[in-house]
């Protein structure tokens, strides 16, 4: 048995994919008026998901006796975004195709993902500290 269950895993992992994904929404509103840059977009949900069914987004097979394992990428870990850029329809003259009004619903929606699972982390913790409490 082990404190960590997969739950908290789960959320360790999503605030640090997050993190990453507001990091390319602000790369994004920076460069707004920057001529020729295209808009970028950090998806992981997918493979998350997969990840918690118990399906890792890569399939490794030993093909040999001595050959290393997953020991450094197991579980969540080994979950990552993938980086992309976004469509766009008719580019301005500029070329830029970062549109404001979405980026920042965007950015609004992403900061309400990682509140949400930050507080739910910190409910499980605060679990895990009533426990040590009641076992003294």
């Amino acid at each position: 048995m082990t404190i960590f269950d997969r739950t908290m895993q789960l959320l360790e992992r999503t605030l640090d994919l997050r993190s990453a994904r507001q990091r390319v929404i602000a790369s994004n509103v920076a460069n707004e008026e920057t001529p020729g840059y295209r808009a970028t977009e950090l998806n992981f949900l997918g493979h998350l998901r997969s990840a918690y069914r118990g399906r890792p987004p890569v399939v490794l097979t030993a093909t040999h006796g001595r050959h290393f394992g997953l020991a450094g990428a197991r579980g969540f870990e080994a979950v990552s975004g993938k980086l992309s850029q976004v469509p766009a329809g008719d580019l301005p003259l500029d070329g830029n195709s970062v549109n404001l009004e979405l980026e920042m619903a965007k950015l609004s929606d992403n900061v309400m993902q990682y509140n949400a699972a930050a507080t739910i982390l910190a409910k499980k913790f605060q679990g895990l500290l009533n426990a040590i409490r009641e076992g003294r």
